[in-house]
C-alpha cells in the first residue's frame, strides 16, 4: 500500500490542484528552509544516510504538498509535522514514498518499545493475548504476514482508524508518538517471537532432500540447498521482495551468537524446511530455527589441539541428502550426521591429520555420492579430490591432483619434484547434470614461492578439473597459472552459464581466477574462449589463443624480489562471486593491491618447524590493498560499474544477487546492498565482527531475508 511522493499526476484535475496550491507550497518550502536549521538534529540522520540536508527538507516538503494538494496521503497535519521532526525513524528522500520513509520501528530506542509494550498489554492484549498469540475473537499478532499490510505506516493506521467490520477499535485518543510506539513494539518485538515449543515441534516436518531438489535448487529460492545456492554455483537467489527502493527498511530479525573463542565465521548454512543447519567455529554442527534462531540440536566434535591449519580454524559448511548432513571436519573424516536430531550416523577417514592434510571446504552432493576435496598445499600434501557413498560412507573413487609416474601429466614435474605436492580442492566446485561433469579448483604448488625448486608447468596445480561424477575420471583440464609462484591458486568457485560467445550460444564455464584474470571456457571440452583482465595485472601482458599468459619481466619471482600486481591475496580469492543470468553480469568481490615477491635458492628450501613448506619471505607491499566489488559483462568481461566496499582492507565476503536488483556482500564489519544496475549503494549497516562468510537469502512464511555471519555471530534481517 504505497504512497507516492510524486507530485505531478496524469490526470487533469490533479494538475489544476497543483496550481491552485503552488504559491502554498513556496510558502512552505519557505517555511521548511528556515525551520532546517532549528529542527537540524532530526534531519542529521537522512544527511548521513542519503545525502544533503537539503535534499531531506525538499522532499518533507513534497510530503506536506501532497496534503496541501489533498492528494489522499490520509494523514493529519499533526501527524505529518511529527513524523517530520522525528529524529530518528524518518528516513524522506526524493523518490521515496512516505511509506518507505517511515522506518520507526527499525530505529526504535529501548525506552520506545518499553513503553509500546505497556500500550500493548493495557489496550491489546485482552483481545490478542498476552504474547500476542490470538485469542476467540481475534488473530494472532506473533506472525510474519498481516492481510492489512506489514509496514510502520500500516500498521499506525490500524491502530488510530481500526479496522471496519471488526472487533478490532480505534485508538484515535493515543497521541502520535504512542501509536509509533506501539507499533515498534509490535513490528520489532512481538511480529518475530518464537511460537511455544509444541508449536514449533508440531509444525516442522522431517527433513528429506531428494535428488530431484538438488537439481532444482536454484528455482526453489524459499530454501539453500548447496555451498552455492544451486549447483551452477551462481549464488544467485530469485526472491524479489527485497529491492533497492525497500532495502533501506531491513531491520534485524534476530541474532544467534555462537560460543567459541574463534574471531570469525565461514560458513554457508543451508535452510530446509523451516531450519538453518551451519558449523560453528569450528567443530560444532548446528541445527537452528529460522524464525527465531533458537537452537534445535548440536553436535559437538573434540579435535586435536595440533591440526595443520595454514589460516586459522574454519570450516565452510556442510552438504545434505536425504534425512543426512554432510561434515568435512577439520581433522580429516567425512561425517554423516541426522539432519532431525543431530546423531552420528557414520564417518569415514579421508585423510590423516598426522600426514599434514586437513578438511576446510563445504562437501557436495551429486546423484548418491558426497564429494569431498582436502587441504594442506601449504603443509607440502598431495591433493586428491574423493567421493563416497552417502549411505554408507564407501569410498567409490579418488582424483590425484598430482600425478605421479606414469600418469597424465607427470612430465610437468621435473626432477621428481611432484613428490613436493600441493594441488589441494580446498574449495567447493559446480556440477552439470546435463553432462554428468564435476568442476573443480585445484590449489597452489608446494614450495610455494620456491618455483625453482619444482621446474616445469606442474599440473595439476592452479587448474579447474573437470572429472567424470559417476567414475572420477578426468573428461578435460585448463592450467590458469602454469608454474604458479604466487600462491594464485584456483579455489574459486566455477560459474556455470550458457552464453552468446561470437554470435553463438555456448555452454560455458566462467572463472574469475586469483590471478587477476577473467576467463570463459567451454565446459564440455575445456577449450579456451575468452579472458581479460579484471584488475590490474604486471605479472603478465595478456593471454595466448590458447590461453596461457604470456609473462612479462615481473612474472618471475626472484630473491632479489619483484613488485607485482596482483598482490598476494590474488585479484580475488576464495570468496565467492556471483551471477544474475537477466543482467549478464558476473560481480566478484575483488582485492586492490601489490605485493614484493621473494624467493630463496632451491637449496635453502626448508621446511618449518610446524611443517609449513613455502620457501619464501615474501611482504606485502606499502601499498593498502583496497576491497571493491566489480561489475562485468558476463561475455566480455567488460567492467560495468565499481563499488569500493573498504579502501582500507579488512576482512571482506563472497557476494549474493538477487532477482530483486541487489548485490549484497560485507567488508571490514558491515554489510552492505548495492543497486545491481549501477553499483549505487543503496543500503550499508555496521555489525561489529569480522566478516568473512557471504551472505544468503531464503524465505521464511513466504517473507524474504538475508543471513550473514559477522564475528561470532548470524545475523537474520528481514523487511
Amino acid at each position: 500500500m504505497s504512497v507516492s511522493v510524486q507530485i505531478f499526476r496524469s490526470k487533469k484535475q490533479n494538475r489544476a490542484k497543483y496550481r491552485r496550491v503552488a504559491p502554498l507550497f513556496a510558502i512552505f518550502c519557505l517555511i521548511l528552509l528556515v525551520g532546517g536549521v532549528y529542527f537540524a538534529p532530526a534531519y542529521q540522520k537522512a544527511e548521513s544516510t542519503f545525502g544533503h540536508s537539503l535534499e531531506a527538507i525538499t522532499c518533507r516538503a513534497s510530503v506536506l504538498l501532497e496534503k496541501v494538494g489533498d492528494f489522499g496521503l490520509g494523514l493529519s497535519w499533526t501527524e505529518l509535522a511529527t513524523f517530520a521532526t522525528l529524529q530518528y525513524g524518518f528516513h524522506c528522500m526524493r523518490g521515496r514514498s512516505l511509506e518507505a520513509s517511515l522506518v520507526y520501528s527499525a530505529e526504535a530506542r529501548e525506552n520506545d518499545l518499553v513503553l509500546g509494550k505497556e500500550i500493548f498489554h493495557e489496550r491489546c492484549s485482552g483481545c490478542h493475548g498476552g504474547n500476542g498469540s490470538g485469542g476467540p475473537h481475534a488473530p494472532s499478532l506473533a506472525r510474519l504476514n498481516y492481510k492489512r499490510g506489514d509496514s510502520d505506516l500500516s500498521l499506525y493506521k490500524i491502530l488510530r482508524d481500526g479496522i471496519s467490520g471488526t472487533a478490532m477499535p480505534s485508538f484515535a485518543d493515543l497521541s502520535v508518538l504512542e501509536r509509533l510506539q506501539a507499533t515498534a513494539f509490535l513490528n520489532k518485538m512481538l511480529r518475530w517471537q518464537a511460537p511455544h515449543d509444541s508449536e514449533v515441534e508440531a509444525e516442522r516436518r522431517p527433513i528429506h532432500v531428494t535428488a530431484e531438489s538438488l537439481l532444482a535448487a536454484g528455482t526453489n529460492p524459499e530454501e539453500w540447498l548447496t555451498y552455492s545456492g544451486s549447483y551452477s554455483g551462481w549464488r544467485h537467489s530469485t526472491l524479489t521482495e527485497i529491492t533497492p527502493a525497500n532495502v533501506s527498511q531491513l531491520r534485524n530479525l534476530w541474532v544467534k551468537q555462537f560460543v567459541t573463542n574463534d574471531p570469525k565465521l565461514e560458513a554457508t548454512p543451508l535452510v530446509i524446511g523451516g531450519v538453518i543447519f551451519t558449523v560453528a567455529p569450528y567443530s560444532d554442527v548446528v541445527a537452528l530455527d529460522a524464525r527465531t534462531g533458537k537452537q534445535i540440536w548440536e553436535y559437538k566434535r573434540s579435535l586435536p589441539a595440533d591440526l595443520p591449519l595454514c589460516c586459522g580454524p574454519v570450516n565452510r559448511g556442510l552438504a545434505v541428502y536425504n534425512d543426512t548432513l554432510f561434515y568435512g571436519s577439520p581433522d580429516g573424516y567425512l561425517v554423516a550426521i541426522n539432519a532431525n536430531n543431530g546423531t552420528v550416523i557414520w564417518e569415514t577417514l579421508v585423510a590423516k591429520s598426522s600426514e599434514m592434510y586437513s578438511m576446510t571446504g563445504a562437501p557436495l552432493v551429486v546423484s548418491r555420492s558426497v564429494v569431498v576435496g582436502v587441504a594442506g598445499s601449504e603443509y607440502g600434501v598431495r591433493g586428491f579430490l574423493a567421493a563416497y557413498d552417502v549411505s554408507t560412507g564407501e569410498r567409490q573413487w579418488k582424483f590425484e591432483t598430482i600425478p605421479g609416474p606414469g600418469e597424465l601429466g607427470h612430465q610437468t614435474w621435473e626432477n621428481d619434484a611432484w613428490r613436493n605436492g600441493g594441488g589441494n580442492t580446498w574449495i567447493t566446485g559446480s556440477y552439470d547434470p546435463s553432462t554428468d561433469l564435476l568442476y573443480w579448483g585445484v590449489a597452489n604448488p608446494s614450495p610455494v614461492f620456491a618455483g625453482d625448486a619444482r621446474p616445469g608447468d606442474n599440473l595439476f596445480t592452479n587448474s579447474v578439473i573437470a572429472l567424470h561424477a559417476s567414475t572420477g575420471k578426468m573428461a578435460w583440464y585448463f592450467q590458469f597459472t602454469p608454474h604458479d609462484e604466487h600462491d594464485w591458486d584456483s579455489a574459486q568457485t566455477p560459474i556455470l552459464a550458457d552464453l552468446m560467445i561470437n554470435g553463438e550460444e555456448r555452454k560455458v564455464i566462467c572463472w574469475l581466477n586469483r590471478n587477476g584474470f577473467y576467463y570463459i571456457l567451454d565446459r564440455v571440452t575445456g577449450e579456451f574462449l575468452h579472458g581479460v583482465p579484471f584488475v590490474k595485472v604486471n605479472w603478465a601482458t595478456g593471454l595466448t589463443s590458447a590461453g596461457r599468459p604470456i609473462l612479462s619481466a615481473q612474472g618471475k619471482v626472484t630473491m632479489v624480489g619483484q613488485l607485482t600486481e596482483p598482490g598476494i591475496d590474488g585479484g580475488t580469492n576464495w570468496q565467492n562471486p556471483a551471477f544474475d543470468q537477466k543482467r549478464g553480469l558476473v560481480f566478484v568481490p575483488a582485492a586492490l593491491g601489490t605485493s614484493l615477491y621473494t624467493n630463496v635458492p632451491p637449496d635453502k628450501v626448508v621446511r618449518e618447524p610446524n611443517g609449513f613448506y613455502s620457501g619464501s619471505s615474501w611482504s606485502i607491499a606499502s601499498k593498502q590493498v583496497t576491497r571493491a566489488v566489480r561489475a562485468l559483462d558476463a561475455a566480455t568481461g567488460q567492467q560495468r560499474w565499481e563499488y569500493i566496499s573498504s579502501p582500507s582492507g579488512g576482512q571482506y565476503s563472497g557476494l549474493l544477487s538477487t532477482e530483486g536488483g541487489l548485490v549484497f556482500g560485507a567488508a571490514a564489519g558491515d554489510i552492505f546492498a548495492l543497486d545491481a544496475e549501477t553499483g549505487r549503494e543503496v543500503w550499508r549497516l555496521p555489525l561489529g565482527g569480522n566478516t568473512v562468510s557471504p551472505p544468503i537469502s531464503f524465505a521464511i512464511d513466504g517473507r524474504q531475508v538475508i543471513a550473514i555471519t559477522a564475528g561470532q555471530a548470524l545475523f537474520v534481517f528481514g523487511l
